[in-house]
């Protein structure tokens, strides 16, 4: 079918931007540890306020990461466990 195509698609784009966030984000966190050794910090506000956004942003690539990874896993292996509910036609009056 061609929109379970676009939307395998969709998602390997997706996947690939929030791994590209988790890498850049943890390079930035690096880079931020190394300058705080070498010069220290001049500015503590900006410092706190950068760290903050740095830390949220990290946070919300991981989590989002994980919930995809986690539905396509539910997608693969739906519970076989919970019998199936019977339907029943609505009542017209």
């Amino acid at each position: 079918m061609v929109f379970k195509d676009e939307v395998k698609n969709e998602r390997k784009k997706l996947y690939f931007d929030l791994i590209c966030g988790i890498v850049f984000t943890t390079i930035t966190l690096i880079g931020v540890y190394l300058v705080n050794e070498l010069y220290g910090i001049l500015n503590r506000d900006g410092w706190y306020i950068g760290m903050t956004f740095i830390i949220l942003y990290l946070t919300l690539c991981l989590s989002l990461l994980c919930l995809g990874i986690y539905n396509r896993w539910r997608e693969n292996n739906p519970d076989k466990k919970q019998p199936k509910k019977k339907l029943k036609a609505p009542l017209v009056s």
